[in-house]
């Protein structure tokens, strides 16, 4: 058997699986524990201390007052805003998502040729880069762009393009959900892979791990924690009957299949979709309508093959926005956006989680209660029309409701 298949045959067969998933798991762990220290110890030797909401937002709105030029703030749906991404999967929904604020003015290089994964990628990004400045100074021209917004790195752009945009007078904006262990990450052709690379040129990081935010002060930026969130438009209660007690939704790798098994050991079947599972992957929209088909939606909270490092997901959000049911993983993170057993339910363990999924079938109306309040606070909190809200209020850019109604009066 040549070497490939032995790799192969090790990542999917028997024991050989959970020992792979272990060793993983241990690497991601030290790598994220040892890069968080080190960059709170780098803190503490440049003096750089947390900030307060309001002295974020004096330093955020000071390092754009050159650019403001009179023109901001501007009510809802009147900015102009420049979106650069890629999309690979969840991704699509930005331009909806930004919509409610004015012009989207999209460039989303992957339908424009660009791949990221292939050989040349290095030369293929320079053309990139110029191709998406050439479409910014076009938007710019044609209309003044109000605001950069971005799902970057430095693998993909470099923080010369993006101060470019800033001198034409637009605030540059990026998000990050994946920057607990990667992070500075390798350097590729003389620039950090991730956003440490561009996090001095970017006016305000955006990052869904508190604990991170110290990371882009290190190198010379403005951080805020802000999590994942849903669209209501898209992630929606349908009227379908409950078809599943238990589902899941996602890849099968790492643990998870060991967990699953240990539920079904203890008679607790679960309906699983995703890649390398039997039922196979799902559309967007079925997805969304299995949340309404499921008695309990199950989650997974650790970063790739770690059950231990956690982080927020986008499913935490979009799941009870779709009215589901919402059983996952012990993460402290999630006491920051939800009531535990009020509006979302977590484990602890294979056992404790089977034991809540038993409860939970057992009282219907407990169960109800827990769908409907993890709606209405995502409704309320967690949609991407409050995320931008609350970034554009800040920066000064989008008017506040407090200012609307002060000029009214």
């Amino acid at each position: 058997m040549a070497i490939p298949q032995v790799t192969s045959y090790l990542k999917n067969v028997g024991p050989a699986v959970e020992v792979n998933a272990r060793v993983k798991a241990r690497i991601h762990e030290r790598r994220a524990a040892f890069g968080q220290r080190r960059y709170e110890r780098r803190a503490r030797q440049l003096g750089i201390s947390s900030l307060t909401p309001d002295q974020l937002q004096a330093q955020l709105r000071d390092r754009l007052a050159s650019r403001a030029d009179r023109r901001w703030p501007k009510p809802p749906g009147e900015l102009h805003l420049f979106l650069a991404y890629a999309v690979s999967n969840w991704e699509s929904i930005l331009p909806t998502a930004l919509a409610p604020f004015g012009e989207v003015t999209e460039f989303e290089w992957r339908s424009r040729g660009y791949d990221e994964g292939c050989e040349d990628w290095l030369q293929q990004r320079d053309r990139m880069q110029a191709s998406m400045l050439d479409a910014f100074h076009a938007a710019n021209n044609r209309r003044p762009v109000d605001a950069v917004v971005g799902y970057l790195s430095g693998h993909n752009t470099s923080p010369e393009t993006l101060q470019t945009m800033a001198a034409a007078g637009a605030a540059v904006f990026n998000f990050c959900w994946d920057d607990k262990v990667n992070f500075p990450g390798p350097r590729i052709g003389g620039r950090y892979k991730s956003p440490a690379a561009i996090a001095h040129a970017v006016d305000l990081n955006l990052t869904n791990a508190p604990d991170s935010v110290v990371k882009y002060a290190v190198h010379g930026g403005l951080a805020k924690f802000w999590p994942e969130a849903g669209h209501p438009d898209v992630h929606r209660p349908y009227d379908d009957p409950f078809e599943f007690d238990v589902s899941f939704v996602g890849a099968r790798y790492g643990w998870r299949p060991t967990f699953i098994r240990k539920l079904q050991q203890q008679g607790i079947s679960v309906a699983c979709f995703g890649k390398g599972w039997s039922n196979g992957p799902l559309s967007d929209e079925e997805m969304v309508r299995l949340y309404s088909r499921s008695r309990i939606n199950l989650g997974f909270g650790g970063i790739g093959y770690s059950r231990k490092l956690t982080c927020l997901k986008g499913r935490d959000f979009e799941v009870p926005l779709s009215g589901g049911l919402y059983l996952t993983q012990d993460n402290p993170e999630l006491q920051l956006v939800f009531r535990l057993g009020q509006e979302i339910v977590t484990y602890r363990d294979a056992d404790d989680c089977a034991a809540t999924i038993r409860r939970l079938l057992a009282n219907p109306q407990q169960a109800a209660a827990i769908r409907q309040a993890g709606r209405a606070r995502c409704l309320s909190e967690h949609t991407y029309q409050a995320r931008w809200s609350e970034v554009l209020e800040m920066a000064g850019i989008l008017t506040s409701p407090a200012t609307a109604r002060g000029t009214a009066a």
